[in-house]
């Protein structure tokens, strides 16, 4: 049975719906801005810890730099922001997936078929966009012309790092829903002293990550590290050499893995996690763009 959008607001830069997740009981909070008939759609999947807000710089750039006929969709995560679900706790990495599915679903409804879709997701946002893409078991039915990845989840660092794989096992068995204290704050984040103190003052951003929550993720990045070969999607990969959430190194290997022609990845060496809340964000912002032009152009 199709799950139906719920309209809770509108106005006129953008809208506000309510999807069912796949969860079965938890509501799915969805920011819709820019054109219902676009010509550019883009899909925005935010990152583990925030949500889909922290991203509104980037949002409102797409907005006005990409015409009348563009629109950027993007959700909170299930246990992020407005969401619903218990705090940053997942019973499965499947649900953040097929959540990704139901959104799509939404997008494709509204585009025509001229409609070129575009995916940008940043760190546990992108290890989602690339198990719905790349892993059998899902696969993704819509259009989509190019995929944005910044610091992408492709090995987690900190407390999710593979080494603390058993000891989640072992406490995940007493309980998914115990807190572990997340052990970086906005500064390691971001060199942008404004955009980290946003992050650390932040209500809607917990302090913690659930057990399950860290053992799906672990589990996922591992499941998806061998399957870069198979992206036949034109891709562009932007990494932080100073990042202390990701393994930098990782992600460029899996870049690696992609055929030339499709891929290309951009090292920033001095930068953190969140380069698009980065001092320089709007240069990486123009620097998105312009790959954008260059590969629709490449692939009318």
């Amino acid at each position: 049975m199709a799950r139906p959008a719920l309209n809770i607001f509108s106005s006129r830069d953008h809208s506000l719906l309510s999807l069912l997740s796949s969860d079965g009981e938890s509501q799915v909070f969805v920011r819709h801005y820019g054109s219902t008939k676009p010509k550019l759609h883009f899909l925005l999947i935010h990152g583990a810890l925030e949500y889909s807000a922290r991203h509104v710089d980037l949002i409102h750039f797409v907005l006005r730099n990409f015409g009348q006929d563009v629109a950027i969709t993007t959700w909170d995560h299930v246990g992020h922001g407005r969401s619903g679900g218990a705090r940053v706790y997942v019973p499965s990495f499947k649900v953040y997936v097929e959540d990704m599915n139901l959104v799509g679903e939404f997008v494709n409804k509204m585009n025509g078929p001229e409609t070129k879709s575009i995916i940008l997701a940043h760190s546990m946002g992108g290890l989602i966009a690339l198990i719905r893409i790349l892993d059998t078991t899902y696969g993704w039915a819509y259009p989509l012309h190019g995929i944005i990845l910044s610091s992408p989840c492709i090995k987690p660092r900190l407390a999710f790092g593979a080494s603390s794989k058993p000891v989640l096992d072992n406490l995940n068995k007493l309980s998914g829903k115990l807190h572990l204290p997340i052990i970086y704050t906005g500064k390691d984040l971001t060199r942008d002293p404004e955009r980290a103190n946003d992050f650390d003052s932040d209500a809607l951003i917990p302090r913690f990550i659930t057990v399950r929550m860290a053992k799906e993720v672990v589990e996922a990045s591992h499941r998806i590290r061998g399957l870069s070969y198979y992206l036949r999607v034109p891709s562009l990969f932007l990494i932080a050499g100073e990042d202390k959430v990701v393994d930098p190194e990782s992600t460029a290997l899996f870049a690696h893995g992609i055929e030339k022609k499709l891929t290309k990845t951009i090292h920033y060496p001095k930068h953190y996690h969140e380069l698009w809340n980065e001092i320089d964000r709007f240069e990486i912002f123009e620097t998105m763009k312009k790959w954008i032009d260059k590969t629709l152009k490449e692939n009318v």
